[in-house]
């Protein structure tokens, strides 16, 4: 289970059209190139032939391209559009485009921004391969910010999107270092969401505030506790990693982050002998629903006391009055995983300097206390450098989370051997 992948951070769909918008983007970023969406192969083929490989190159690229867009930008002068990519689920799109655009549009007339949305990230990868064949013919683009996950360290290290420095956005000072580092500063984290304990109070005076302490817990309440298997979300998902990174060499963890070496994978055995021992005492002996959604509705059912959940999902479930109000939510020591989702800026692009204000201006407490209220999101920002109100707010969340997680051939194995050696029974893959 890759943080990243959860929902795409709000779910991703391998369906869906182009809106009438992104098509007309799509033939734009192409400069005179059909409108038609080029084949992944050949775009993909073309950028890693003409795009730089190395860090080193990639950063030069990537100062250059700032260059010529903020001498191009000045030049023009006047009043220039920006095109913003954007994907996911309508929350965020109705984020953008009737919360935070409205205000940078109206404060900023000079350069106002225009929202590309593509539902569920259909046009993603087209998008990408559109700058990638812009970039490979030497022609700018309409692409000035796109928003993404692990794409844009991908794309980044071959020249696609700028390496941020704080020369670019100062408060990019003020975000996790960590969080920027994952993604290797070709994007600014602007929102985030981790998984965390749910437990209702009304049955849980003393919750547990650690791993060690759920184990126990779990043990000592039999049937009201559950997760879901690890291929139908990221919040049972990442209970389960949690418990096999718990007994990995610390010399190994890198390993499973970032390389494949199915020899290690001995290293789960106790994890996932644990994760067995518990199974008579989840709920009904054995049940995990599957999907984050299904844990959700156990609780609020109150068939559970105790589960690991997505915290934007718990705290719109708490605000829509789907769970008990006696439902609290709370981050335990060591932290559950979570991840952040960033926004980039092409290296393409001719208005990279108003693309720069834009990312600094995201990460002003005002926006980010609109992300908080409208998508019950995780600022981009350190907790620290929030209003007070707010981090009393989040108090019990307002914490630091772990960035770790399995890579994609690591997480694939995880899937299916939790089934073997937790549930008894073939992975669905098999079936």
């Amino acid at each position: 289970m890759s943080r990243l992948s959860r929902r795409r951070l709000l779910t991703r769909s391998a369906s869906g059209l182009f809106g009438v918008g992104a098509v007309a983007l799509l033939a734009a970023c192409g400069a005179g190139a059909s409108s038609a969406v080029p084949a992944t192969t050949s775009s993909s083929q073309a950028a890693a032939s003409t795009a730089p490989s190395s860090s080193a190159a990639s950063t030069s690229t990537a100062s250059a391209a700032r260059s010529t867009a903020a001498a191009t930008s000045a030049a023009a002068g006047g009043k220039v559009q920006l095109h913003f990519y954007s994907s996911g689920d309508v929350n965020i799109q109705q984020l953008w485009n009737n919360d935070l655009l409205p205000i940078w549009n109206k404060q900023h007339p000079n350069a106002p921004i225009q929202l590309i949305f593509s539902e569920h990230g259909a046009t993603d990868q087209a998008v990408i391969d559109k700058l990638a064949g812009a970039k490979a013919a030497g022609k700018p683009t309409d692409i000035d910010l796109f928003e993404g996950g692990n794409n844009l360290r991908t794309y980044g290290e071959k020249g696609i999107f700028v390496k941020l420095t704080t020369a670019d956005v100062p408060d990019l000072s003020k975000t996790p270092p960590d969080v920027v580092a994952e993604i290797g500063s070709y994007g600014v984290p602007y929102r985030a969401s981790s998984v965390v304990l749910a437990y209702n109070s009304a049955f849980v005076k003393d919750p547990p505030t650690t791993l060690d302490g759920v184990y126990a817990w779990v043990k000592a309440n039999k049937g009201k506790f559950t997760y879901n298997p690890p291929d139908t979300g990221g919040s049972g998902g990442d209970f389960v990693q949690a418990t096999l990174e718990k007994f990995i060499p610390k010399a190994d963890l890198k390993t499973f982050e970032t390389s494949y070496d199915p020899s290690l994978e001995k290293e789960w055995d106790p994890g996932f002998a644990l994760l067995k021992s518990l199974g008579p005492y989840v709920l009904n002996g054995g049940f995990y629903p599957k999907g984050n959604v299904p844990v959700l509705q156990e609780l609020g059912k109150q068939t559970v006391y105790v589960a690991p959940v997505w915290s934007d999902m718990g705290l719109s479930y708490l605000a829509q009055k789907l769970l008990p109000d006696t439902v609290k939510l709370e981050q335990i020591t060591p932290p559950f995983s979570g991840g952040a989702a960033y926004l980039g800026v092409p290296t393409g692009s001719q208005h990279q300097d108003w693309s720069f204000k834009f990312l600094q201006w995201v990460l002003q407490p005002d926006q980010q206390t609109v992300i908080i209220d409208k998508i019950n999101g995780y600022p981009g920002l350190e907790w620290k450098y929030m209003p007070g109100t707010v981090r009393q707010k989040f108090a019990a969340l307002a914490k630091s989370y772990d960035t770790f997680s399995f890579s994609s051939k690591f997480s694939s194995d995880v899937n299916k051997l939790w089934y073997e050696k937790v549930a008894g029974t073939p992975s669905p893959a098999k079936q």
